[in-house]
């Protein structure tokens, strides 16, 4: 970055990447993609090489952009991370899900990572700059052997990484107060800080509910049903006649529901309680970055002022202050698109998987409220 900003990263060639920040509604902003696409993540497929002796998954990535179907395993995820990492230093990536243990592939991790990396490519193509990426439009498309090789290398050889990246953004001509912006990043971190902290804990406390769910909650469900259906024997052998054997029955298909119910709950806990960690650990992963952002603008910001104070005292020319100004302006433009781009899809992402959760518990306990109701009409 400092290289960048004092205009000494000495690359000559020209960038294959153009990105353009605009100011739209009063806010610094990506440009956006006039043609805005999806991927799925579908169809893991557990895979072997070494005549068997090695085995891994591999999952099927569809976009709407190409409609080409790729293949690719978790290394090659990885490696992408690493190259997106590397190369955009002031955009925060979201996560990988976290690297499997040799050997387990039971179906539910499996799901679970299908998942993670559904959350990941879905945040990559609502980018205005990832989803551009020459990189990650290679991993996407390219179905070749061969050109997969040559298209790593060129990326693993990019002089655009890191601050140098910036040449690649164009912004508006408009100067910037330092003292501004170095204001609302500083006001970004510290409420990524309380995000960070409310998301932690809403971890926690839903990892607690999922295991309550499937384990205390289940089993006393369960404990119960065992008790019905007891009691429903009791009047079944009591020879009394219809009134008690209707009383068995009815005992009995309330045994029945409350073991289902039981089992529901468990599914619960698995599916719906589960997406709502996966959305969290995506979206924790993608803040931690943002100190790391912020800490870039810091340095810009630094060097600005150093500047300022070189000129001062005769040490360089009022030109090359004029230059390291523009390039300082332009990483704090860098740095407010993806604080304003953070900011619209934190509030897009949670209105729509709290939504989604709620809607999910409504009709859990709707169902449950039925299956009682009809219940109860056996006793009457």
């Amino acid at each position: 970055m400092e290289a960048y900003v004092l205009s000494a990263d000495g690359i000559k060639g020209q960038p294959g990447e153009r990105h353009e920040i605009i100011i739209a509604d009063g806010l610094i902003r990506w440009r956006g993609d006039s043609k805005p696409y999806v991927c799925t993540v579908d169809k893991p497929k557990k895979e072997t090489k070494m005549k068997g002796l090695k085995s891994f998954i591999a999952y099927s990535i569809t976009s709407s952009l190409s409609g080409i179907q790729v293949s690719r395993r978790y290394k090659h995820f990885d490696w992408l991370h690493e190259i997106l990492t590397a190369k955009y230093i002031t955009i925060a990536l979201p996560p990988l899900p976290e690297k499997q243990v040799s050997g387990r592939y039971e179906d539910d991790l499996i799901d679970h990572r299908k998942h993670i990396l559904q959350l990941w490519v879905e945040k990559i193509c609502r980018h205005p700059v990832l989803s551009k990426s020459d990189v990650w439009l290679h991993f996407l498309t390219c179905t070749d052997e061969k050109q997969w090789k040559n298209g790593k290398r060129k990326a693993e050889k990019d002089e655009y990484i890191g601050g140098s990246f910036l040449n690649c953004v164009t912004s508006p001509d408009a100067p910037l107060n330092p003292n501004d912006v170095e204001r609302q990043v500083e006001m970004f971190n510290r409420n990524i800080r309380q995000m960070e902290e409310g998301s932690r804990v809403l971890t926690e406390r839903m990892n607690t509910y999922q295991r309550l769910l499937g384990g205390p909650v289940k089993q006393n469900w369960q404990k119960l049903a065992a008790a019905f259906s007891a009691l429903g024997h009791s009047f079944k052998d009591d020879g009394a006649g219809p009134a008690s054997m209707r009383m068995a029955d009815a005992l009995q298909t309330t045994a029945h529901h409350y073991h289902v119910i039981g089992d529901d709950f468990e599914t619960h806990a698995k599916n719906d309680v589960e997406r709502v960690l996966e959305r969290v650990y995506s979206y924790r992963g993608t803040i931690s970055r943002v100190p790391d952002i912020c800490n870039i603008h810091k340095q810009a910001i630094t060097k600005w002022r150093n500047t300022e104070n070189a000129v001062v005292e005769g040490k360089i020319s009022e030109s090359q202050a004029v230059k390291v100004k523009q390039r300082v302006d332009n990483t704090s433009y860098v740095i407010m698109a993806e604080v304003n781009h953070l900011n619209a899809e934190k509030t897009e992402d949670f209105k729509q998987f709290i939504g989604a959760y709620l809607r999910q518990q409504q009709a859990f306990y709707q169902q449950m409220a039925n299956t009682l109701g009809d219940l109860a009409k056996q006793f009457e």
